[in-house]
């Protein structure tokens, strides 16, 4: 195989693509890349056997076939030439790398023997939606994900398609985070999977600002994500292919409270600061103490360390209901207002031992998170 290719852009894609190649001991072959050409396109591909992606660009190639190089020994070297233009050789022993100033010759491994990325493209059954508003709606949830060994199902991401929308959930039993994004189109047919957590932050930081749409390809036990690039003059074309996780997922919605006794809106900034500054005087527990006051317009926080001191802060609400206290985990508390896209966010509370409910301020976002609290 030849292939004269532009620098910039098989940058770009070995930074992409070494993502998800990963050291194995057992197999060592992982830590590498497979690079194919076919016709004017060159494929970069890499697997954790988990997850695998294919990274295709616009080159000038002469013949066919493959190599496999190591990944971020080759990323990592192609970001060093300050030439534009490169011409990749490779064989089945040695891929050669020449540019206007240099000459390189990289062992390389047996293209034969790496692993085979499965792919599901049935277009009649592809769903389209905004890469953008989709990868945008999973980093909302992501972080919400379980690390039990025991319930693998809330380790990953539940992803629920619907006829006009779709919705994006994660929890961790103290905790759950909630996305609905509408499809632009009404949906054939409905689909439910649990996608991996590493798969769905690595969609995230792969596709998360890439414009237009991409189509999602389902199957009963893997998924494919595919984004073609819009008027790009590389012809970008990425896919990113991953099993989905077995086992059924919890009835949700049942944890979602369907009213509150207490309801207030405050500013998300000054909230995000407050509990900042309490954190700091925050106990072993991560504990801090946080009341509504729907009469006296106000909201406060109150942390207290034994070792360090004590720390109170008030913010101005407006709001309805009795008084309501409670106490949280300050990180988890942090992590779900910090996740509302608005400048005002909207906080309801059932008591000192039921859960609470954040969520934008008298908006359309789509966004809800459902906290417990710390029970005395």
């Amino acid at each position: 195989m030849k292939s004269i290719i532009l620098k910039e852009n098989l940058k770009e894609g070995l930074s992409v693509v070494e993502r998800i190649a990963v050291k194995s001991i057992s197999l060592p072959i992982l830590n590498n890349i497979l690079i194919t050409t076919a016709k004017n396109i060159l494929e970069l591909s890499a697997t954790d056997l988990e997850m695998g992606i294919r990274y295709r660009i616009l080159a000038k190639n002469d013949g066919e076939g493959g190599v496999v190089v190591p990944a971020k020994f080759l990323s990592n070297f192609i970001g060093l030439l300050s030439d534009s233009q490169i011409t990749l050789e490779g064989s089945a022993k040695t891929l050669v790398v020449n540019s206007k100033n240099h000459h390189t010759e990289i062992k390389a491994l047996n293209p034969d023997d790496f692993p085979i990325i499965p792919t599901t493209q049935n277009e009649e059954n592809a769903i389209e939606v905004s890469a953008q508003d989709f990868c945008q709606a999973i980093g909302q949830v992501v972080g919400v994900t379980s690390q039990s060994q025991t319930r693998p199902e809330i380790t990953g991401v539940y992803i629920s398609f619907g006829k006009n929308a779709v919705k994006i959930v994660a929890t961790d039993s103290f905790r759950l985070a909630e996305a609905t994004l509408l499809l632009g189109k009404e949906n054939g047919s409905e689909h439910t999977f649990i996608l991996p957590q590493k798969t769905a932050r690595e969609l995230v930081a792969i596709l998360g600002d890439k414009p237009g749409k991409m189509k999602i390809y389902i199957s009963s036990n893997q998924v494919t994500f595919r984004y073609e690039g819009e008027n790009s003059p590389s012809q970008l074309h990425i896919e990113i292919v991953s099993r989905v996780i077995d086992g059924e997922y919890p009835n949700y919605q049942e944890v979602i409270p369907k009213q509150t006794e207490t309801k207030a809106t405050l500013d998300k900034n000054g909230l995000i600061n407050q509990i900042r500054a309490a954190s700091i005087f925050a106990n072993k527990m991560q504990e801090l103490r946080f009341s509504l006051d729907p009469k006296t317009k106000k909201a406060e926080i109150v942390s207290e360390n034994t070792d360090l001191g004590s720390h109170s802060s008030s913010l101005e609400i407006e709001g309805e209901g009795e008084k309501a206290t409670a106490s949280f985990n300050w990180r988890f508390f942090l992590e779900g207002v910090s996740q509302v896209r608005e400048d005002r966010v909207e906080i309801g509370m059932n008591g000192e031992e039921g859960a609470a409910v954040i969520k934008a301020a008298g908006s359309k976002e789509g966004y809800l998170y459902v906290l417990m609290p710390i029970k005395a």
